[in-house]
């Protein structure tokens, strides 16, 4: 008789769990999103950081000195609210990243075309679904393996997002100092005026785009001394992913008017333009490989870190016990992984053929779709942690403190701010989703395909539930 293997393996440091967050976290893509709107972009940034970001990053920190188990959040809503409440916050966290993977690999599907000039091609559906599904099994299997076989990707991940940014950076700064800045930013013209419901739908993605803090509670059995190396790990990426998207978005405006930018490779577009009017052809070409390598990256990160929710959930009953095995070599939840990676291909499918109310949807249109899939699912487990803290600041007020816990300033009225102001930014965020991208051909099919496939998965996770308490 196997014997079954039920412990993970320690194996992160503080760099590697900060690397981690960065590569996980950063997506160079939400500037070129943003760019869409020009200088009130940089209005947006700032708001999201400090509504959002900050009251998320000092949530995080606190509840991962106090509860450092494996499963973050799934784990938090449990303790605070009970086990369906903790699933169906397990269950949405798992889920959304089954929307945001092949989002990801869209991007990088794009860039990866500009090197061999063949730009064409991405809005190709053979081509778009050949990479997505290519690299989501080579980043699935590769994490079949465990960390101590991918963790280098997320290294090399961090590395490739970092590179881009501070050439983006220099590039604007070389643009304003020799031709000026192609966007004005006068007071007046940073606050959204024209297609004011346009320029705030985005806001949502950049909200969006300083979430995943949570990856590394996720593993949080898996990093040495969690409840020290977590929280320090939180603060020293949070402050170099909230430098990256603020001076590379000022950077990409004040480099090209955002006219003349594309969503899914306008970082490249940007760097290409300043640095061949410099006389140095090739470096977008340099820029969009590294865009690549970075997704790729923080797919592999994400897909890691998602698959230990399913895990949690198979060991506490909540979902089929066998989401709860170990492989026996590996020792790494290889059921939930292939199974995750199912789904996300079924899903990916579903979202770039199928269309409602005529015309065929389009890989732009597929890319939104699942973009806003993503950020819809995913904000309501940021519900349940923003309640799940104050909660829990109440039930688990004597549990014993020490040199390793972080408490937040302004005892209970500071944490009700804190928690207040992110449960805030995250309601309106949620609602914003809404609204339809600019560019949208087909309204019906993005308002049935957000809403429709919403309300499926949270049915099919309580179908799970419902079947997995039957048979314990």
């Amino acid at each position: 008789m196997i014997k079954k293997i039920t412990s993970l393996i320690t194996s992160l440091t503080l760099w590697d769990v900060v690397a981690m967050n960065i590569v996980a976290i950063v997506g160079l893509r939400w500037i070129s999103r943003s760019a869409r709107i020009g200088a009130p972009a940089v209005t947006l940034w700032i708001l999201a950081a400090l509504l959002f970001f900050v009251p998320l990053a000092a949530v995080l920190a606190e509840l991962s000195s106090r509860h450092p188990q494996q499963g973050g959040i799934y784990v938090w809503a449990r303790r605070a609210f009970g086990p369906v409440h903790g699933f169906v916050c397990g269950w949405c966290l798992w889920v959304n990243n089954l929307f945001y993977f092949p989002a990801v690999l869209l991007f990088a599907a794009a860039n990866a075309l500009i090197p061999f000039g063949a730009d064409a091609l991405s809005d190709s559906r053979v081509y778009s679904v050949t990479f997505v599904l290519g690299f989501l099994w080579a980043t699935t299997f590769l994490n079949v393996l465990g960390f101590s076989s991918s963790k280098w990707l997320q290294h090399v991940g961090s590395v490739a997002t970092w590179i881009p940014a501070a050439i983006l950076i220099a590039c604007g700064a070389v643009a304003f100092f020799t031709v000026g800045s192609a966007t004005s930013f006068a007071p007046s013209e940073l606050l959204p005026r024209e297609n004011f419901w346009d320029s705030m739908s985005f806001w949502s993605s950049l909200c969006f785009a300083f979430s995943g803090f949570e990856i590394s509670s996720m593993v949080g059995q898996e990093v040495y001394n969690p409840r020290k190396t977590i929280p320090r790990s939180i603060v020293l990426s949070g402050i170099a992913i909230t430098a990256i998207y603020i001076l590379s978005s000022t950077s990409i405006l004040v480099a090209v008017p955002a006219s003349e930018l594309t969503e899914r490779s306008g970082i490249a577009d940007a760097v290409d333009l300043v640095t061949t009017k410099l006389g140095f052809a090739g470096i977008g070409a340099f820029i969009a490989f590294l865009l690549v390598v970075g997704s790729i990256g923080g797919t592999s990160s994400w897909i890691a870190g998602a698959a230990r929710v399913p895990f949690a959930a198979g060991v506490d009953a909540a979902m089929p016990t066998a989401f709860a095995t170990l492989h026996q070599k590996y020792r790494t939840p290889y059921v939930a992984l292939i199974a995750q990676g199912v789904a996300t291909t079924v899903l990916f499918l579903i979202s770039v053929y199928l269309s409602v109310g005529g015309g065929q949807t389009s890989i732009q249109e597929a890319y939104d779709i699942m973009v806003n899939l993503t950020i819809l699912i995913y904000f309501l487990p940021y519900a349940y942690l923003f309640a799940a803290f104050i909660r829990l600041r109440t039930t688990d007020a004597g549990m014993p403190v020490d040199e390793n816990t972080v408490t937040l300033p302004g005892g209970t009225i500071g944490a009700w701010l804190i928690a207040g102001c992110g449960m805030f930014a995250t309601v309106i965020a949620m609602a914003l989703v809404f609204v339809p991208p600019p560019g949208t051909g087909n309204v019906l099919n993005y308002e049935v395909n957000l809403i429709g496939q919403t309300l499926a998965l949270i049915g099919i996770g309580m179908f799970f539930y419902w079947a997995a308490r039957q048979r314990a």
